[in-house]
């Protein structure tokens, strides 16, 4: 048994007609990963703005941190300068002749013409006064004060 299949239906080829394209079968689909040249550029983009990002992260921090430290030189550097001058006064102080004469006559039991050094000393039979005993009362711990010590204390004493 044979069977008859439909005759085709073409159209005749004239001039005037637009010529037809053919028509696209399904394909099988590919294997592996489907990724276009432009996810590609734009994974690549971000992965270099990150990285800029990053590293701009990386100097602003550098910079804080020098930032911090030339503020702490400098408030330093003001307080030397202070105790440079302070420590200068005192020199110019010292090396006068008020101060030479102030120590002598404190210090150094130096007097002047017009003066007689008087230096106090002990009688040689006198009797030391005891001192008298402080009774020292002690209030009973609580409970608490001992619980607390026996915790949290060491037991060094």
């Amino acid at each position: 048994m044979t069977t008859l299949s439909e005759p085709q239906r073409t159209r005749p080829a004239t001039p005037n007609t637009i010529p037809q394209r053919p028509i696209p079968t399904r394909q099988a689909p590919k294997r592996g990963l489907n990724i276009s040249t432009t996810q590609i550029i734009v994974v690549v983009l971000i992965i270099i703005g990150l990285s800029v990002i990053i590293d701009f992260n990386r100097k602003i921090q550098g910079g804080q941190k020098i930032t911090g430290e030339a503020n702490q030189m400098r408030a330093e550097v003001t307080a030397l300068a202070a105790t440079k001058a302070a420590l200068a006064t005192q020199l110019a102080y010292v090396s006068s002749d008020a101060y030479v004469a102030s120590w002598a006559h404190n210090d150094g039991r130096y007097v002047q013409a017009n003066e007689v050094l008087v230096v106090p000393v002990p009688a040689k039979n006198t009797t030391a006064v005891p001192p008298t005993p402080v009774r020292v009362i002690q209030k009973p711990a609580s409970n608490f004060e001992i619980w607390w010590a026996l915790f949290f204390e060491s037991g060094e004493s």
